[in-house]
């Protein structure tokens, strides 16, 4: 009996440690989309504000 609570021991941790890194990963992957999707916004208004309007003006 103890070798197989040791076992599932083992298997808890590297479950509670791969959920952790998981959810590191996860905020990482999260802070990247923002800053993409605010560089996609930025050019967006770019180039409605310089382009487009200097293009319409003419």
């Amino acid at each position: 009996i103890s070798g197989v609570t040791e076992s599932l021991g083992v298997a808890f941790n590297s479950t509670f440690f791969a959920l952790l890194v998981s959810i590191f990963i996860m905020f990482l992957v999260h802070q990247l989309q923002l800053l993409q999707e605010r560089l996609v916004f930025e050019t967006s208004d770019y180039c409605d504000e310089r382009l487009i309007r200097r293009l319409q003006g003419d």
